[in-house]
């Protein structure tokens, strides 16, 4: 019920994501561990694709930005496995996430 499907819009994952914080939660994946999203935002006026859904197309220090079906989502707030819940830019000091890294299952 919580993994997100990238292929949505960034409004119904946003939605997604604040509807089921903080149980069961929303999740997704990266580099094969679960990655629960804790707050997001929509990216207003970003509509122009960027990348694929499910797709990392912005990151700075403090900024991680994913591309959806229809628009972009800002990551605020999330959990690795195995780690606590951190604000992005926390996230970002321990752990390199890369533009073109791809959420989600790993297809086979």
């Amino acid at each position: 019920m919580g993994e997100i499907d990238w292929n949505r819009s960034a409004v119904e994952i946003e939605r997604l994501i604040r509807g089921l914080s903080p149980w069961p939660s929303a999740y997704t994946h990266l580099d094969g561990k679960t990655l629960k999203l804790w707050v997001a935002e929509v990216m207003p006026g970003a509509n122009k694709a960027m990348g694929v859904p499910g797709e990392v197309v912005h990151v700075t220090k403090q900024q991680l930005w994913v591309q959806t079906g229809e628009g972009m989502l800002a990551v605020k707030e999330l959990q690795l496995e195995g780690k606590k819940r951190m604000m992005t830019d926390a996230f970002l000091r321990g752990y390199n996430v890369e533009c073109g890294t791809k959420l989600g299952k790993k297809e086979d």
